[in-house]
């Protein structure tokens, strides 16, 4: 029998981003093959999860993906920057990278197709690295967070929503 593995860290669920999706605007292939399209997220929210600490709310006020398709059409490569005030005033800057497995649904998402349907959690992962402007808030920058993504189709449009947990490094001794 293997011995059990170790080292390995773990997952605190921290935070959740919710950002309102404008428009589309396709610029079309890259030297890369890649097809490019920028993404106006102008609203949104960014919010701790419950019981994750600092404690914090914020109202976005710019966003925007510059994401790419590869050649292949297999995988989207997400590129999002955001601002964001919180309730106290305090301003957080957020890159996030991601990878999203494209198939039939999710291109009826991303080219804003008239019967494109909610994505669920699953396609789609990432990381993400805050700058913010209030000491309270520094452990955003202190730590490491990864999480996953979906796209809620609405009656007011799309809603691109990421789930993000902070990775704790283990302390097992192997």
């Amino acid at each position: 029998m293997m011995p059990p593995l170790t080292g390995f860290p773990s997952v605190v669920p921290a935070i959740i981003i919710k950002l309102n999706v404008a428009n589309a605007n396709p610029h079309g292939l890259i030297h890369t093959g890649s097809t490019f399209t920028h993404f106006d997220c102008p609203t949104g929210t960014i919010e701790s999860a419950e019981g994750f600490s600092p404690a914090f709310k914020a109202e976005v006020n710019f966003g925007a993906d510059w994401c790419t398709f590869d050649a292949d059409k297999q995988h989207g490569r997400l590129n999002l920057k955001v601002v964001a005030r919180t309730t106290d005033g305090a301003c957080i800057s957020l890159d996030y990278q991601g990878v999203i497995r494209m198939d039939e649904a999710a291109w009826k998402v991303f080219t804003m197709q008239p019967d494109a349907q909610t994505m669920a959690f699953g396609q789609a992962t990432g990381t993400c690295h805050f700058v913010v402007g209030d000491e309270k808030l520094k452990a955003l920058e202190d730590n490491v967070f990864a999480g996953n993504g979906r796209i809620i189709v609405g009656e007011k449009g799309l809603t691109a929503e990421s789930r993000l947990c902070q990775v704790v490094s283990s302390t097992d001794m192997d």
